[in-house]
């Protein structure tokens, strides 16, 4: 067995690889006589003429405005044009092999390939552009993709902010804008020059226009933060929970919605959003701390408060977070020096409206202005999310325990399958996307033992294992393995710390740090690039239900880059859900949604992995078959469905 984590691999022939995105198009023959220029004064020797119309999900013509970018095979774009017809025709272009890409709100990109051979030829091409499942559902649309010129612009934009230089900032993205009207990154970054300059009025209109055609969650998060500042708690609650619904794991509209939280006394929320935040943000959330100590300490929980504290002072704050901080730790002491003459423990003895708002939101450091944004997660070493380390942590019985839920799942499962719905983003340096895709597959999981202690988990997707499916020819694999890191047969190769208990999804939690033990070869992850494999140590933390020992989250990253495959980070965000099988009196924690970051060969690669309508296939009633032998079209009729 090469490893137990079928391979996260780069597919083969990255750079080779020619084939686009399968579409429906049709290069028709020239009919038209009249079509074959007679006169060629008109046009240089070599070049020929391109008429293209699109057509909708009805094959009738597109009644949609739609931008149509023309790309020649050295990457040099000849023309953008935006079309509101459903035409578009192109005169004099070089002789050439094209890719011509459409892109229309709402609806999926379109990619062909067109190859201009003869010269004052005239090639007719249809390429049909319809609605994929999201659209049709009434999910938000997907930003069409931008273009080389387009992302050039935002960058230089974005460089011109880091320089305080808001005018030419504001030219950039305008610019941008011509071409790219309504795109959710653009209306953002105008926003963000409007805010920088005072006018929240038009910032808020950018925003809005974002998070009202795509449910852009920066503008919805900003939205969200212009409300807080302004004390319309509502509306700004509104938008973070949106702002959430939409992307899980936005520590920074976690955060917000904290501070949200607080100002409402909502204080168990409060608690609740600034952990989350910080278990997501890391170091970058620490303001949350001063959220999460103020809620803890109008709760009457000085003792845990002060520590939070603690915790903060040793990072570095600002000197308004610091300020705040000793004002809190004060209210702290006087609290319990208060409590100790047999008054009332659970009054605070401060007023939260006497503290300022600032401090304990987030700093801009997280928006594209900042001077070292990140465009992934922090590394799970970066710091150590807050914890309560008073109960004493039982780790022996933890990890035993654990390791005995994980051999459940492996003596009673055999296979499951799921719909799954994958969303991608290519990434630009400052983390916006560039181009957006959203996938639905219908997903196997197959767990086999293939000999005592060594475990094989394979994944299909629409009844087949290709790689061919992911976007930029680079496959993401092994959510579901990844919890065999407390698989008695694994465990051993890793380290295991005990930070404290904490709460994860309403439930109370350990919090366990692992690491790949020096000098071990990793066995549970791998990269594939073409015939060769590439072992990697991963370390990372998992959140472990106190009462069931079942897991609830866990968050991974590299131990050390890969020099050799230019693979330099990879980060994994995995949130578990229980499952009930009433008929098996049994309940299973299965992932229900993944976050993978990938800095891998100049590729900032984003995917969200979400599982729904679990099927199971149980090991006593399954006969003893290989992998090739299934035929994954038919399982799902075996299956028990909770």
């Amino acid at each position: 067995m090469k490893s137990l984590v079928p391979t996260l691999a780069a597919a083969a022939g990255l750079t080779a690889w020619l084939a686009f995105p399968c579409v429906a198009a049709a290069q028709k023959p020239l009919t038209n006589p009249r079509s074959s220029r007679s006169n060629t004064s008109e046009f240089p020797a070599g070049s020929a003429d391109l008429n293209i119309t699109l057509r909708d999900e009805k094959n009738a013509e597109l009644n949609l405005p739609a931008k149509l970018t023309l790309q020649n095979s050295k990457g040099i774009v000849p023309g953008t044009t935006i079309t509101v017809v459903g035409r578009a025709n192109y005169h004099g272009l070089a002789l050439d092999v094209y890719q011509v890409e459409v892109d229309v709100s709402g609806r999926p990109p379109a990619r062909v390939t067109v190859s201009l051979q003869t010269a004052n030829e005239v090639r007719y091409l249809e390429i049909s552009v319809p609605l994929d499942d999201s659209s049709m559902a009434g999910g938000p649309p997907t930003p069409p993709p931008l273009t080389i010129r387009e992302q050039k612009q935002l960058t230089a934009g974005i460089r011109s902010l880091q320089a305080q230089d808001i005018s030419h900032a504001r030219k950039y993205f305008r610019s941008a804008a011509k071409t790219a009207p309504n795109h959710p990154d653009v209306d953002y970054l105008l926003g963000v020059t409007a805010a920088m300059k005072g006018d929240t009025v038009t910032a808020r209109q950018y925003f809005e226009n974002a998070a009202t055609r795509y449910q852009h969650v920066r503008s919805l998060t900003a939205l969200g933060e212009l409300d807080l500042v302004e004390g319309n708690l509502t509306q700004a609650q509104s938008c973070l929970e949106r702002a959430l619904k939409a992307e899980p794991n936005s520590w920074r509209a976690e955060q917000l919605l904290a501070a949200v939280n607080l100002r409402q006394n909502a204080y168990p929320g409060a608690v609740e959003h600034a952990e989350h935040a910080l278990r997501l943000g890391k170091i970058e959330a620490k303001g949350a701390l001063l959220t999460l100590a103020e809620a803890l300490s109008a709760s009457g929980n000085y003792e845990r408060s002060s520590q939070v504290i603690a915790d903060l002072l040793k990072q570095s704050p600002t000197e308004a977070q610091s300020k705040e901080a000793n004002q809190i730790l004060a209210a702290n002491r006087r609290a319990i020096a208060t409590a100790s003459t047999s008054l009332n423990a659970s009054s605070p003895v401060f007023s939260l409206a006497a503290l300022p708002l600032s401090p304990s939101l987030p700093p801009r450091s997280d928006n594209p202005l900042a001077e070292h944004s990140r465009w992934a997660p922090p590394n799970v070493d970066d710091t150590v999310p807050p914890v309560d380390t008073s109960a004493g942590c039982p780790l022996p019985q933890i990890l035993q325990q654990t390791g005995k839920r994980v051999l459940e799942f492996t003596e009673l499962l055999d296979r499951f399958s799921a719909t799954e719905h994958l969303k991608h983003e290519s990434l630009n340096e400052f983390g916006l996307a560039v181009r957006t895709e959203q996938l639905k597959f219908n997903y196997l999981v197959m767990v086999r033992e293939v000999k005592p202690g060594v475990y094989d988990v394979s994944e299909f997707r629409d009844g087949a294992n290709t790689l061919d499916v992911f976007p930029e020819h680079v496959a993401t694999l092994g959510t579901v393995a990844l919890v065999f890191v407390f698989h008695p047969n694994y465990a051993n190769d890793f380290d295991f710390r005990c930070e404290g208990q904490t709460q994860q999804g309403g439930h109370q939690a350990w919090q366990i740090h692992f690491q790949q033990k020096p000098g071990v070869q990793s066995r549970l992850r791998s990269y594939q690039l073409g015939n060769k494999y590439f072992r990697v140590g991963i370390k990372g933390r998992a959140w472990i239900a106190a009462d069931s020992f079942q897991i609830l989250r866990m968050e991974s990253d590299l131990v050390n880059s890969v020099p050799q495959i230019r693979l330099n980070a990879e980060h994994q965000d995995i949130v578990y859900g229980q499952v009930a099988l009433k008929e098996k009196d049994l309940v299973l924690w299965l992932p229900f949604s993944a976050e993978i970051y990938l800095d891998f060969d100049a590729h900032r690669i984003h995917r969200r992995q979400e599982l729904s309508n679990f099927v199971f296939f149980w090991i006593e009633d399954s006969p003893q078959i290989r992998p090739q032998d299934i035929d994954p079209e038919i399982l799902p009729q075996t299956g028990t469905q909770p």
